[in-house]
């Protein structure tokens, strides 16, 4: 009969407690490593969130594409329209023409950019 070689054997165990823990080591400094990366993209993307992805008008410009029909506008939000192009925005309309100049309203009124000019479209 063979004697058992306790030696090899407790080598052995040494060996694969060790390659365990080397790779753990190996595999938590690769997980680091991607959890930064990933973090990374997250604050990026964040920050692509934030910048509107649309063009708006500013309160002159909506004021002078509806300048025709005797009112102004002080937009307080403006919101890309889903079907067609331009934008929605709603604010504080004010009548600047006839009896009943001054009054204001609040409402909402839609707006295109066509040759770098803002119009107002229905």
């Amino acid at each position: 009969m063979k004697k058992l070689d306790y030696g090899s054997l407790v080598a052995a165990g040494i060996a694969f407690v060790i390659g365990s823990a080397g790779g753990y080591a190996i595999n938590e400094l690769e997980r680091d490593d991607r959890i930064k990366e990933l973090e990374q993209e997250i604050a990026q993307i964040k920050k692509v969130q934030r910048q509107p992805t649309f063009e708006v008008p500013n309160d002159s410009e909506a004021s002078a594409a509806i300048a025709k029909s005797g009112r102004r506008i002080h937009i307080s939000e403006c919101k890309p329209r889903q079907t067609v192009p331009g934008v929605t925005c709603t604010g504080i309309i004010t009548t600047t023409n006839g009896s009943f100049a001054g009054t204001t309203q609040p409402g909402t009124l839609s707006f295109a950019k066509i040759d770098s000019t803002w119009v107002q479209i229905q």
